[in-house]
């Protein structure tokens, strides 16, 4: 009888074997299934986090526990790179980006996004971040040719701009390698075949044309620009981002087309009025402004009965921008030292023409600021010799 059961046994085992294999191996497969699932999961958390919450530190937890149950995802490791940079931590930014790029070289898996972040953030600059919109440009023209006039357009201008960033690249870090200018125009060039309206093709253009020393074709680079998004409602997708905006003010200033720069200027007051850079160039544009009026006083007609601009008011009006780009840049211990140094200049300048204001209206412009308003910008360090002595 145990001989018997034994075979009995054997032969039950060897029936019942490929089922049990099916069984293992599909457990395997729910397993990797749920985990897969798990990681999506934690990603998207961690992206609205970051994105919806402003949250980068809860962000960061979130995708940092993604990443320790699969270090090769590429969408966390492109999101850990996005939350660094948001932390103002380049290195792990870097590094997160780096192995993004090392299981993903040519851009199949995840696109060209971690390309043109490396681009952007890479220490090296100059060569190696040409290396890497290289590679960004590859992927996206390839991606750009296959869908054709099918294109939604992000894949474009994502090409556009890495264009963009290589010409200038060529104008600042590399302007003097021999073939810069020719490889300017041929960035743009393919930049504006790509995406004909795009604003930041047209800003790029303007610049190279400023650098090339051609300021009427940089100004009707910088006229087609505006007529894209200027007079768009607040929240127009064509309505570039704040910052490329406050850029384009430079530009506007450079070539002189003041009153559309102030326009610029005073659109970005009403949707955030805490950034010193704003109140620098409103104060700066004005006091242009304000000293081409003086140099014509002379020279003005009158017509109808009609007072021309007075100079001396548009001064003043630059010296209460100014004065509220110095609060900012003390309130928000700004370190950019030439914005400092300019707008200490500009004001000195404007006190000499129509002298500082009454100490009741510097008083009232400071609130509770017992500081007087010289036109000076005091230094902390000073502060803190008076202090030992």
């Amino acid at each position: 009888m145990a001989k018997t059961k034994t075979k009995t046994s054997k032969k039950a085992r060897r029936k019942d074997a490929p089922a049990s294999l099916a069984s293992v191996l599909q457990n395997i497969a729910k397993h990797q299934q749920s985990s897969t699932n798990n990681i999506d999961a934690l990603i998207s958390q961690a992206s609205s986090e970051l994105t919806e919450e402003s949250d980068p530190q809860k962000a960061l937890k979130t995708i940092t526990s993604a990443l320790s149950k699969n270090p090769t995802s590429l969408k966390a490791l492109e999101l850990a790179g996005e939350i660094n940079v948001e932390l103002e931590d380049v290195d792990t930014a870097i590094r997160c980006f780096g192995t993004a790029a090392e299981l993903d070289p040519e851009g199949e898996g995840s696109g060209a996004e971690k390309f043109l972040w490396l681009a952007q953030i890479c220490v090296e600059g100059g060569e190696v971040a040409i290396g890497w919109y290289e590679k960004a440009v590859e992927y996206l023209r390839k991606v750009v040719a296959a869908a054709g006039n099918s294109s939604d357009g992000e894949e474009k201008e994502k090409l556009c701009s890495a264009l963009c960033g290589m010409a200038e690249i060529y104008m600042t870090d590399l302007c003097m390698k021999p073939d810069a200018e020719s490889r300017c125009e041929t960035y743009i060039t393919e930049a504006l075949l790509v995406s004909p309206s795009s604003p930041e093709a047209l800003s790029t253009l303007a610049s190279i044309r400023i650098s090339q020393s051609k300021p009427e074709d940089a100004r009707a680079a910088l006229a087609r620009s505006l007529e894209v998004w200027k007079g768009l409602e607040l929240g127009d997708d064509k309505i570039p981002a704040y910052p490329f905006r406050l850029s384009f003010t430079r530009l506007l200033i450079e070539c002189e087309m003041y009153e559309e720069a102030m326009d610029v200027l005073e659109g970005l007051q009403q949707e955030d009025d805490q950034m010193v850079d704003l109140w620098y160039l409103g104060g700066w544009c004005l006091f242009l402004i304000g000293s081409k009026l003086k140099e014509k006083e002379g020279k003005l007609q009158v017509a109808n009965g009609e007072d021309a601009e007075d100079w001396r008011d548009t001064l003043a009006a630059a010296r209460e921008w100014l004065w509220n780009c110095e609060k900012l840049y003390k309130a928000f211990e700004w370190e950019d030292e030439g914005i400092k140094e300019h707008a200490s200049e500009l004001l000195a300048n404007i006190a000499k023409d129509i002298g500082d204001a009454k100490p009741e209206d510097r008083e009232e412009e400071e609130g509770d600021d017992d500081e007087e308003g010289d036109g000076e910008w005091e230094d902390d360090d000073e502060d803190e010799e008076m202090k030992d002595s």
